[in-house]
């Protein structure tokens, strides 16, 4: 009898670690699922996610903006968001917070297709398209300043995220929507020869291209969190060990985004994903800050607590 109480106490004490260990965590993702996403997947599939205790849900949202709205009202646990877009959700006092990073590096480049501009400078008098009102903008006007460019005498036209079909037809002379792992990947498939400025490069403060946001009211509080990054990390290290397995293993599941764009996409972005996403550089969230504050996209810069726990 007490052997048999001692294995039905062991199985109940089993059942009960096993609950425990599938916390569901609902991650929104910025965009539709694409190999920007491609550590999380990773993550997942390895089962570094599962070997913390966690049961995540990848969700694509039907609109990319409502992203921190959703967030903030607790519909999800976490989302994927920018880091400039932070500054302005804190600066609107939406209670959203970073807790980690998945890209540590911008993405986006300012890319021409003209065989007549060589440099910043030829941009004088051109016109050039963006997507993201008060940050790609900005960043066009910034980067022309560092080179003694008058941003008054280029044309700035809001693309809608049209911008390779803009600068392959020569509607554009540049565009500030090509991402060095994907567009700038499409462009020279398609036989263009771009030049490349990097706003990093030109008066742009270097900055996280994807970040993890969390509710700022329960952020500190949510032990799946840590759990969720050491998760991310261990899947982080599994993919760049394993990139063709991982590939098969993502298109399998996402038959529809086997391409060969999507799986050069795949290998170029490997470079970018954090190996520490936990990890916070004070500095630089700060540098950033002030970069928006002079800009006049916020009013004010916060106190380095309000936008990440680390």
């Amino acid at each position: 009898m007490n052997t048999l109480r001692i294995a039905l106490t062991a199985l109940l004490l089993l059942a009960t670690a096993n609950v425990q260990a599938a916390q569901k965590v609902r991650l929104l993702l910025d965009w539709f699922i694409n190999p920007n996403h491609a550590a999380i997947f990773a993550a997942q599939h390895s089962g570094a996610f599962k070997k913390e205790g966690l049961d995540v849900e990848m969700i694509a949202p039907a609109d990319s903006a409502s992203v921190p709205l959703l967030l903030a009202a607790g519909k999800v646990d976490l989302a994927i968001s920018y880091q400039p877009q932070l500054y302005t959700l804190v600066d609107k006092e939406v209670p959203v917070i970073r807790v980690g990073t998945l890209i540590n590096q911008p993405l986006n480049t300012l890319t021409t297709v003209s065989s007549d501009i060589h440099s910043l400078k030829d941009f004088a008098g051109k016109t050039i398209g963006y997507a993201v009102p008060g940050t790609e903008d900005v960043a066009i006007r910034n980067m022309l300043k560092s080179q003694g460019v008058d941003a008054d005498s280029v044309k700035l036209i809001n693309l809608n995220m049209d911008g390779t079909s803009a600068l392959l037809t020569h509607k554009i002379d540049g565009a500030m929507t090509i991402f060095r792992n994907y567009e700038l990947l499409d462009l020279k498939d398609k036989g263009a020869k771009p030049t490349v400025f990097k706003p990093e490069d030109y008066g742009v403060p270097a900055y996280d291209e994807l970040i993890i946001v969390a509710n700022q009211k329960t952020a500190a509080q949510d032990k799946r969190i840590p759990a969720f990054l050491r998760g991310l990390d261990a899947g982080v290290a599994w993919l760049r060990a394993h990139p063709q397995q991982a590939w098969q293993a993502f298109i399998k599941q996402y038959p529809e985004l086997n391409t060969p764009l999507n799986h050069e996409a795949w290998q170029a972005t490997l470079p970018y994903f954090a190996q520490h996403s936990a990890e916070f550089d004070q500095a630089r969230y700060q540098a950033f800050g002030e970069y928006m504050k002079a800009n006049g996209v916020i009013k004010a810069v916060a106190p380095m607590g309000r936008y990440s726990l680390q």
